[in-house]
Protein backbone atom coordinates (compact mmCIF):
# COMPACT_ATOMS: atom_id res chain seq x y z
CA UNK A 1 0.00 0.00 0.00
CA UNK A 2 1.38 3.50 -0.84
CA UNK A 3 2.83 5.45 2.07
CA UNK A 4 0.30 8.27 1.73
CA UNK A 5 -2.66 5.91 2.03
CA UNK A 6 -1.12 4.31 5.10
CA UNK A 7 -0.64 7.70 6.72
CA UNK A 8 -4.14 8.83 5.85
CA UNK A 9 -5.68 5.67 7.28
CA UNK A 10 -3.50 5.96 10.37
CA UNK A 11 -4.65 9.54 10.86
CA UNK A 12 -8.33 8.63 10.49
CA UNK A 13 -8.09 5.65 12.84
CA UNK A 14 -6.20 7.75 15.39
CA UNK A 15 -8.85 10.45 15.30
CA UNK A 16 -11.59 7.85 15.70
CA UNK A 17 -9.75 6.24 18.59
CA UNK A 18 -9.18 9.60 20.28
CA UNK A 19 -12.84 10.54 19.85
CA UNK A 20 -14.13 7.28 21.31
CA UNK A 21 -11.76 7.29 24.28
CA UNK A 22 -12.45 10.97 24.89
CA UNK A 23 -16.20 10.37 25.06
CA UNK A 24 -15.70 7.41 27.39
CA UNK A 25 -13.40 9.46 29.62
CA UNK A 26 -15.98 12.24 29.91
CA UNK A 27 -18.88 9.87 30.58
CA UNK A 28 -17.12 7.56 33.01
CA UNK A 29 -14.62 10.01 34.54
CA UNK A 30 -12.01 7.29 34.89
CA UNK A 31 -9.14 9.68 35.55
CA UNK A 32 -5.82 10.61 33.97
CA UNK A 33 -5.30 7.32 32.15
CA UNK A 34 -8.16 7.90 29.74
CA UNK A 35 -7.07 11.44 29.00
CA UNK A 36 -3.56 10.24 28.27
CA UNK A 37 -5.00 7.77 25.81
CA UNK A 38 -7.00 10.59 24.21
CA UNK A 39 -3.86 12.71 23.96
CA UNK A 40 -2.00 9.83 22.38
CA UNK A 41 -4.70 9.44 19.76
CA UNK A 42 -4.76 13.10 18.82
CA UNK A 43 -0.96 13.24 18.78
CA UNK A 44 -0.83 10.24 16.46
CA UNK A 45 -3.36 11.82 14.10
CA UNK A 46 -1.43 15.09 14.05
CA UNK A 47 1.85 13.28 13.41
CA UNK A 48 0.31 11.36 10.51
CA UNK A 49 -0.98 14.60 8.97
CA UNK A 50 2.38 16.34 9.17
CA UNK A 51 4.14 13.20 7.97
CA UNK A 52 1.82 13.15 4.95
CA UNK A 53 2.79 16.71 4.07
CA UNK A 54 6.48 15.88 4.39
CA UNK A 55 6.13 12.74 2.31
CA UNK A 56 5.04 14.82 -0.69
CA UNK A 57 8.46 16.49 -0.68
CA UNK A 58 10.14 13.14 -1.27
CA UNK A 59 8.48 12.85 -4.69
CA UNK A 60 10.79 15.53 -6.10
CA UNK A 61 14.53 15.04 -6.28
CA UNK A 62 15.37 18.60 -5.26
CA UNK A 63 13.25 18.44 -2.10
CA UNK A 64 13.92 14.84 -1.12
CA UNK A 65 16.51 15.71 1.54
CA UNK A 66 14.18 18.27 3.09
CA UNK A 67 11.34 15.76 3.05
CA UNK A 68 13.41 13.09 4.79
CA UNK A 69 14.47 15.60 7.45
CA UNK A 70 10.84 16.61 7.93
CA UNK A 71 9.73 13.01 8.38
CA UNK A 72 12.55 12.34 10.86
CA UNK A 73 11.50 15.45 12.76
CA UNK A 74 7.90 14.25 12.96
CA UNK A 75 9.07 10.92 14.40
CA UNK A 76 11.22 12.69 17.00
CA UNK A 77 8.47 15.13 17.98
CA UNK A 78 5.96 12.27 18.20
CA UNK A 79 8.18 10.27 20.52
CA UNK A 80 8.87 13.32 22.72
CA UNK A 81 5.14 14.05 22.89
CA UNK A 82 4.44 10.49 24.03
CA UNK A 83 7.14 10.82 26.69
CA UNK A 84 5.42 13.98 27.96
CA UNK A 85 1.94 12.50 27.85
CA UNK A 86 2.89 9.36 29.74
CA UNK A 87 5.41 11.10 32.04
CA UNK A 88 8.13 8.55 31.28
CA UNK A 89 11.00 10.37 33.08
CA UNK A 90 8.97 10.65 36.27
CA UNK A 91 7.93 6.98 36.18
CA UNK A 92 11.34 5.53 35.28
CA UNK A 93 13.85 7.97 36.77
CA UNK A 94 11.87 10.05 39.20
CA UNK A 95 12.83 13.20 37.25
CA UNK A 96 10.58 16.11 36.33
CA UNK A 97 11.89 17.06 32.89
CA UNK A 98 8.65 18.29 31.34
CA UNK A 99 9.99 21.82 30.81
CA UNK A 100 13.29 20.69 29.29
CA UNK A 101 11.59 18.21 26.96
CA UNK A 102 9.00 20.77 25.86
CA UNK A 103 11.63 23.40 25.04
CA UNK A 104 13.71 20.77 23.25
CA UNK A 105 10.72 19.87 21.08
CA UNK A 106 10.13 23.51 20.16
CA UNK A 107 13.79 24.19 19.33
CA UNK A 108 14.17 20.94 17.42
CA UNK A 109 11.09 21.74 15.34
CA UNK A 110 12.26 25.29 14.60
CA UNK A 111 15.75 24.04 13.73
CA UNK A 112 14.28 21.44 11.39
CA UNK A 113 12.12 24.03 9.63
CA UNK A 114 15.08 26.37 9.17
CA UNK A 115 17.24 23.48 7.97
CA UNK A 116 14.60 22.40 5.44
CA UNK A 117 14.49 25.94 4.07
CA UNK A 118 18.28 26.03 3.83
CA UNK A 119 18.24 22.67 2.04
CA UNK A 120 15.84 24.17 -0.49
CA UNK A 121 18.13 27.20 -0.82
CA UNK A 122 21.14 24.95 -1.34
CA UNK A 123 19.48 23.37 -4.38
CA UNK A 124 19.44 26.72 -6.22
CA UNK A 125 22.52 28.11 -8.02
CA UNK A 126 22.51 31.34 -6.03
CA UNK A 127 22.08 29.58 -2.68
CA UNK A 128 24.60 26.74 -2.89
CA UNK A 129 27.21 28.34 -0.62
CA UNK A 130 24.72 30.23 1.56
CA UNK A 131 22.70 27.08 2.20
CA UNK A 132 25.71 25.05 3.27
CA UNK A 133 27.02 27.74 5.60
CA UNK A 134 23.55 28.24 7.02
CA UNK A 135 23.17 24.53 7.79
CA UNK A 136 26.50 24.44 9.63
CA UNK A 137 25.66 27.49 11.73
CA UNK A 138 22.14 26.21 12.42
CA UNK A 139 23.46 22.91 13.78
CA UNK A 140 26.05 24.73 15.91
CA UNK A 141 23.41 27.05 17.37
CA UNK A 142 21.11 24.11 18.11
CA UNK A 143 23.90 22.29 19.97
CA UNK A 144 24.56 25.41 22.04
CA UNK A 145 20.88 25.71 22.91
CA UNK A 146 20.69 22.05 23.90
CA UNK A 147 23.64 22.43 26.25
CA UNK A 148 21.97 25.50 27.76
CA UNK A 149 18.71 23.58 28.32
CA UNK A 150 20.09 20.39 29.83
CA UNK A 151 23.12 21.94 31.58
CA UNK A 152 21.77 25.39 32.45
CA UNK A 153 24.47 28.01 32.01
CA UNK A 154 24.11 31.61 30.92
CA UNK A 155 26.95 31.45 28.42
CA UNK A 156 25.63 28.63 26.21
CA UNK A 157 22.19 30.17 25.76
CA UNK A 158 23.68 33.50 24.72
CA UNK A 159 26.12 31.69 22.46
CA UNK A 160 23.25 30.03 20.62
CA UNK A 161 21.49 33.36 20.14
CA UNK A 162 24.67 35.02 18.84
CA UNK A 163 25.33 32.21 16.36
CA UNK A 164 21.74 32.37 15.13
CA UNK A 165 21.82 36.15 14.61
CA UNK A 166 25.14 36.44 12.83
CA UNK A 167 24.65 33.20 10.95
CA UNK A 168 21.49 34.70 9.43
CA UNK A 169 23.35 37.90 8.49
CA UNK A 170 26.17 35.90 6.88
CA UNK A 171 23.69 33.77 4.91
CA UNK A 172 21.98 36.88 3.55
CA UNK A 173 25.32 38.23 2.39
CA UNK A 174 26.38 34.91 0.85
CA UNK A 175 23.32 34.50 -1.36
CA UNK A 176 24.53 34.67 -4.94
CA UNK A 177 28.10 33.55 -4.27
CA UNK A 178 29.20 31.15 -6.99
CA UNK A 179 27.04 32.68 -9.72
CA UNK A 180 28.14 34.95 -12.54
CA UNK A 181 27.38 38.25 -10.80
CA UNK A 182 30.26 40.41 -9.58
CA UNK A 183 29.00 41.64 -6.24
CA UNK A 184 32.30 41.29 -4.45
CA UNK A 185 31.15 43.86 -1.89
CA UNK A 186 29.00 41.15 -0.32
CA UNK A 187 32.15 39.74 1.30
CA UNK A 188 32.32 42.89 3.43
CA UNK A 189 29.08 41.78 5.05
CA UNK A 190 30.39 38.25 5.61
CA UNK A 191 33.63 39.49 7.20
CA UNK A 192 31.72 42.00 9.33
CA UNK A 193 29.38 39.23 10.56
CA UNK A 194 32.27 36.95 11.50
CA UNK A 195 34.21 39.67 13.35
CA UNK A 196 31.14 40.97 15.19
CA UNK A 197 30.17 37.42 16.17
CA UNK A 198 33.68 36.77 17.49
CA UNK A 199 33.65 40.04 19.47
CA UNK A 200 30.33 39.20 21.12
CA UNK A 201 31.39 35.63 21.96
CA UNK A 202 34.64 36.88 23.49
CA UNK A 203 32.68 39.35 25.59
CA UNK A 204 30.32 36.57 26.72
CA UNK A 205 33.01 34.07 27.69
CA UNK A 206 35.85 36.39 28.71
CA UNK A 207 34.20 39.71 29.47
CA UNK A 208 36.62 42.25 28.00
CA UNK A 209 34.14 44.74 26.53
CA UNK A 210 34.76 48.50 26.34
CA UNK A 211 33.00 51.59 25.00
CA UNK A 212 35.25 51.93 21.90
CA UNK A 213 34.84 48.22 21.26
CA UNK A 214 31.06 48.55 21.50
CA UNK A 215 31.13 51.34 18.89
CA UNK A 216 33.17 49.14 16.55
CA UNK A 217 30.84 46.22 17.21
CA UNK A 218 27.72 48.27 16.34
CA UNK A 219 29.39 49.53 13.17
CA UNK A 220 30.17 45.97 12.08
CA UNK A 221 26.62 44.83 12.80
CA UNK A 222 25.24 47.75 10.78
CA UNK A 223 27.56 46.92 7.88
CA UNK A 224 26.55 43.26 7.90
CA UNK A 225 22.84 44.13 8.05
CA UNK A 226 23.08 46.71 5.24
CA UNK A 227 25.06 44.38 2.97
CA UNK A 228 22.68 41.47 3.60
CA UNK A 229 19.65 43.68 2.95
CA UNK A 230 21.10 45.12 -0.25
CA UNK A 231 22.25 41.72 -1.53
CA UNK A 232 18.84 40.17 -0.98
CA UNK A 233 17.04 43.20 -2.45
CA UNK A 234 19.08 42.94 -5.64
CA UNK A 235 17.86 39.35 -6.08
CA UNK A 236 14.25 40.51 -6.47
CA UNK A 237 13.14 40.50 -10.13
CA UNK A 238 11.73 43.95 -10.91
CA UNK A 239 10.67 45.81 -14.00
CA UNK A 240 12.39 49.03 -15.05
CA UNK A 241 9.59 51.12 -13.57
CA UNK A 242 9.84 49.33 -10.20
CA UNK A 243 13.56 49.60 -9.56
CA UNK A 244 13.22 52.91 -7.75
CA UNK A 245 11.54 50.99 -4.90
CA UNK A 246 14.67 48.88 -4.46
CA UNK A 247 17.01 51.86 -4.67
CA UNK A 248 14.94 53.79 -2.14
CA UNK A 249 14.77 50.85 0.26
CA UNK A 250 18.53 50.27 0.14
CA UNK A 251 19.23 53.99 0.59
CA UNK A 252 16.85 54.18 3.55
CA UNK A 253 18.47 51.11 5.16
CA UNK A 254 21.94 52.63 4.76
CA UNK A 255 20.76 55.93 6.25
CA UNK A 256 19.15 54.13 9.21
CA UNK A 257 22.32 52.15 9.94
CA UNK A 258 24.54 55.23 9.65
CA UNK A 259 22.34 57.25 12.02
CA UNK A 260 22.21 54.42 14.56
CA UNK A 261 26.01 54.22 14.48
CA UNK A 262 26.22 57.97 15.02
CA UNK A 263 23.88 57.72 18.00
CA UNK A 264 26.02 54.95 19.54
CA UNK A 265 29.20 56.92 18.87
CA UNK A 266 27.76 60.02 20.51
CA UNK A 267 26.44 58.07 23.49
CA UNK A 268 29.66 56.16 24.20
CA UNK A 269 32.41 58.59 23.18
CA UNK A 270 31.40 62.07 21.98
CA UNK A 271 28.50 62.84 24.35
CA UNK A 272 27.14 65.81 22.36
CA UNK A 273 23.55 64.91 23.12
CA UNK A 274 22.47 64.21 19.53
CA UNK A 275 20.34 61.19 20.44
CA UNK A 276 16.93 62.82 20.08
CA UNK A 277 17.18 64.47 16.60
CA UNK A 278 19.18 61.63 15.11
CA UNK A 279 16.85 59.08 16.68
CA UNK A 280 13.81 60.67 15.06
CA UNK A 281 15.42 60.69 11.62
CA UNK A 282 16.68 57.13 12.08
CA UNK A 283 13.18 56.00 13.05
CA UNK A 284 11.67 57.63 9.97
CA UNK A 285 14.32 56.12 7.69
CA UNK A 286 13.77 52.72 9.30
CA UNK A 287 10.05 52.89 8.58
CA UNK A 288 10.77 53.73 4.93
CA UNK A 289 13.28 50.87 4.69
CA UNK A 290 10.88 48.39 6.25
CA UNK A 291 7.93 49.37 4.09
CA UNK A 292 10.11 49.41 0.98
CA UNK A 293 11.45 45.95 1.76
CA UNK A 294 7.95 44.56 2.17
CA UNK A 295 6.99 46.22 -1.11
CA UNK A 296 9.93 44.48 -2.78
CA UNK A 297 8.68 41.12 -1.53
CA UNK A 298 5.22 41.83 -2.95
CA UNK A 299 6.57 43.05 -6.30
CA UNK A 300 8.94 40.11 -6.61
CA UNK A 301 6.07 37.71 -6.05
CA UNK A 302 3.86 39.54 -8.54
CA UNK A 303 6.59 39.57 -11.19
CA UNK A 304 7.43 35.91 -10.78
CA UNK A 305 5.90 33.85 -13.51
CA UNK A 306 3.71 30.86 -12.77
CA UNK A 307 5.73 27.66 -12.86
CA UNK A 308 3.79 25.69 -15.46
CA UNK A 309 3.74 21.94 -15.17
CA UNK A 310 5.85 19.92 -17.53
CA UNK A 311 4.32 18.69 -20.74
CA UNK A 312 1.88 15.95 -19.85
CA UNK A 313 1.45 12.77 -21.90
CA UNK A 314 -1.84 14.19 -23.23
CA UNK A 315 0.07 16.89 -25.14
CA UNK A 316 1.04 14.45 -27.85
CA UNK A 317 -0.44 16.09 -30.95
CA UNK A 318 -1.01 19.46 -32.57
CA UNK A 319 -3.44 20.86 -35.14
CA UNK A 320 -1.47 22.09 -38.17
CA UNK A 321 -2.15 23.16 -41.74
CA UNK A 322 -0.18 21.28 -44.39
CA UNK A 323 1.97 23.82 -46.29
CA UNK A 324 1.55 21.91 -49.56
CA UNK A 325 -2.12 20.94 -49.83
CA UNK A 326 -3.61 23.23 -47.16
CA UNK A 327 -5.30 20.37 -45.29
CA UNK A 328 -5.98 21.16 -41.59
CA UNK A 329 -5.32 18.09 -39.48
CA UNK A 330 -4.04 16.79 -36.15
CA UNK A 331 -0.63 15.17 -36.20
CA UNK A 332 1.37 13.59 -33.41
CA UNK A 333 4.72 14.63 -32.06
CA UNK A 334 7.68 13.29 -33.96
CA UNK A 335 7.65 12.14 -37.56
CA UNK A 336 4.34 11.86 -39.44
CA UNK A 337 2.86 12.43 -42.90
CA UNK A 338 0.01 14.54 -44.26
CA UNK A 339 -3.16 12.48 -44.59
CA UNK A 340 -3.89 13.96 -48.06
CA UNK A 341 -0.62 14.57 -49.92
CA UNK A 342 1.72 12.41 -47.81
CA UNK A 343 4.09 15.31 -47.14
CA UNK A 344 6.50 14.27 -44.43
CA UNK A 345 6.21 16.46 -41.33
CA UNK A 346 8.44 16.42 -38.23
CA UNK A 347 6.95 18.06 -35.12
CA UNK A 348 8.78 18.84 -31.89
CA UNK A 349 7.59 20.72 -28.79
CA UNK A 350 10.10 22.11 -26.30
CA UNK A 351 9.40 23.99 -23.08
CA UNK A 352 11.27 27.27 -22.60
CA UNK A 353 13.53 26.74 -19.59
CA UNK A 354 16.42 28.49 -17.96
CA UNK A 355 19.66 26.76 -19.05
CA UNK A 356 21.08 27.08 -15.52
CA UNK A 357 18.28 26.29 -13.01
CA UNK A 358 15.69 24.65 -15.33
CA UNK A 359 12.99 27.17 -14.32
CA UNK A 360 10.05 27.37 -16.74
CA UNK A 361 10.05 30.66 -18.66
CA UNK A 362 6.57 30.80 -20.17
CA UNK A 363 5.54 34.39 -20.81
CA UNK A 364 8.88 35.87 -19.72
CA UNK A 365 9.09 39.59 -20.52
CA UNK A 366 12.57 40.36 -19.18
CA UNK A 367 15.99 39.16 -20.31
CA UNK A 368 16.80 37.30 -17.10
CA UNK A 369 15.48 34.22 -15.34
CA UNK A 370 13.21 35.29 -12.45
CA UNK A 371 14.48 32.38 -10.34
CA UNK A 372 18.30 32.65 -10.56
CA UNK A 373 18.89 35.85 -12.57
CA UNK A 374 20.71 34.16 -15.47
CA UNK A 375 20.59 36.08 -18.76
CA UNK A 376 18.33 34.06 -21.09
CA UNK A 377 16.94 36.52 -23.65
CA UNK A 378 13.30 37.38 -24.20
CA UNK A 379 13.07 35.10 -27.22
CA UNK A 380 13.53 32.05 -24.98
CA UNK A 381 10.80 33.16 -22.64
CA UNK A 382 8.28 33.88 -25.34
CA UNK A 383 8.97 30.62 -27.10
Amino acid sequence: MPLRKVLLKGMLWSLAFAAVTGVLAVLTQVGDLAWRVVGTGFTTALACGVMLACSSLIDREKTRSAGLLGMATVVFEFLMALILIWEVPRLLLGKSWEGEIGITMVLFGLTALVSMGLMELRQTPHGLVAGRVGLIVTVAAFVAFMVAIWEPTRHWGETGRVLSLFGALAVLALIGVGTSDRRHWRWAGVVASVIACAMWLIDIWVGVGSDPGFVVFCTLVSLAAVVGHANLSLMCPLTDTQRWVRSGSIAAAILTAALVDMIVLDDKLLRYGMDDPLGRIAGAAGIVAGCGTLALCVLARINRKVDYERLSPELAEMVVVCPRCGKKQSIGLGDSVCTVCSLRISLRIEEPRCPKCDYLLYGLTSDRCPECGTAVGTETGRG
